[in-house]
């Protein structure tokens, strides 16, 4: 696979910083600060345009919340990053890193993926029962305990040096995972970074 140059210059962007904001405020337009960011957009994209020029955007300290996650109520830590700037550069990156990250993953990867949801992970799961000549009567359902927290940031950062070039986008994509204590944070609302 070829590593993909030029991505920095795209997430500073003035338009690619308007779709982030625009992207981290789904659902949260209410909220003052949110609406604070939005009622003065061209002053806040070109804040977050300076700092990622000037390469000044440092991590906001994470907000934790428990939650009791699913049926089971399992009890889970997520990590909040603040909306203003840490959300916003976040989709400034990803918009830009997202179609990359997504070529690498197996067709049946559904978790937290745009367009990939528990309905199209179902809808491939019938198909293939359908066609089941054996009559499969079992399945595995399976849990990795602590994952996010477990996963050793250097294999990643790793992992994103063999399809990005682009220094600067290194740069940040480090920051931003090395702003976490231990592995990965579980993030509200939208994906971590995946490989």
């Amino acid at each position: 696979m070829k590593r993909a140059g030029n991505i920095y210059e795209k997430i500073t962007q003035k338009e690619n910083i308007r779709k982030a904001i625009l992207s981290a405020s789904k659902g949260k337009k209410r909220r003052t600060t949110v609406k604070d960011v939005i009622d003065n957009m061209d002053f806040y994209v070109c804040k977050i345009h300076n700092m990622l020029i000037n390469k000044t955007y440092k991590p906001s300290p994470y907000s934790k919340l428990l939650i009791h996650d699913g049926t089971r109520k399992k009890e889970r830590i997520i990590f909040k990053p603040k909306f203003y700037p840490d959300q916003i550069v976040h989709w400034a990156l990803m918009n830009n890193i997202q179609p990359l990250l997504e070529k690498g993953m197996y067709d049946y990867t559904c978790a937290s993926i745009p367009d990939r949801g528990i309905h199209y992970g179902a809808k491939h799961l019938k198909k293939i029962l359908v066609a089941d000549k054996k009559n499969t009567k079992y399945a595995l359902k399976l849990d990795i305990k602590k994952f996010y927290p477990s996963i050793d940031k250097e294999i990643m950062k790793r992992k994103f040096r063999r399809i990005i070039k682009d220094r600067d986008t290194l740069d940040l994509i480090d920051l931003i995972v090395d702003s976490s204590e231990g592995g990965l944070p579980i993030r509200k609302l939208y994906f971590t970074m995946v490989c």
